[in-house]
């Protein structure tokens, strides 16, 4: 017997119909990069600490890899090198990698990592369409806004670098970098040093 896999023109499947477009279409949101985007020329390195409670903290590894024609591959794994995340970065558009499901979170975590690396002084002209507020003096929070919406908040160091450690293993000293999403998770983000 064939089938037709055409569906039911009803209004429940109409219905089912537009609701699936529009979770497709909430799923794939406007990416927020900066007008200008370098591609690293050498692969770098992160820790990022998913902060889980006080004292406490989920790690991760993030890999940024250069890729052909501008483009550039970001791999987060656990702890155990398990992939968590993996986007290509080509032409201002992120695009999944592999056959992991759409991860936003992780996006929007590397959106930020790309906004804390530009100089501060070139915030503004690299975010045209952004609302770039500043909290606090001492070691003061930048909150990034579009439409009256957080896209992140940023809290460099003291000393405004983007923490590259200097230590002989590589690893962090401290957190360089505080990055708090739309979701209200926060993390910790150090760069480690390329090893010789």
């Amino acid at each position: 017997m064939k089938r037709n896999w055409i569906p039911d023109r009803n209004p429940a499947s109409a219905w089912l119909c537009l609701l699936l477009v529009l979770f497709l279409a909430g799923c794939a949101a406007t990416s927020t990069l900066p007008r200008q985007l370098s591609t690293p020329s050498q692969v770098q390195t992160y820790k990022l600490s998913l902060v889980t409670g006080p004292g406490q903290a989920e790690d991760s590894l993030l890999v940024v890899q250069p890729e052909a024609q501008g483009a550039s591959r970001w791999i987060q794994t656990n702890a155990l090198g398990a992939p968590l995340a993996r986007l290509v970065l080509r032409d201002g558009t992120w695009q999944t990698d592999g056959f992991l499901p759409p991860n936003p979170q992780a996006r929007h975590l590397f959106e930020a990592i790309i906004a804390a690396q530009l100089p501060r002084t070139q915030w503004r002209a690299a975010y045209p369409d952004v609302v770039i507020n500043r909290q606090g003096d001492a070691n003061p929070i930048y909150i990034f806004q579009r439409q009256e919406r957080m896209l992140w908040s940023l809290q460099l160091p003291a000393d405004g670098s983007t923490g590259a450690s200097s230590s002989s293993t590589g690893q962090p000293r401290a957190p360089a970098i505080r990055i708090t999403l739309p979701d209200h998770s926060q993390w910790h983000v150090a760069r480690l040093s390329p090893t010789p």
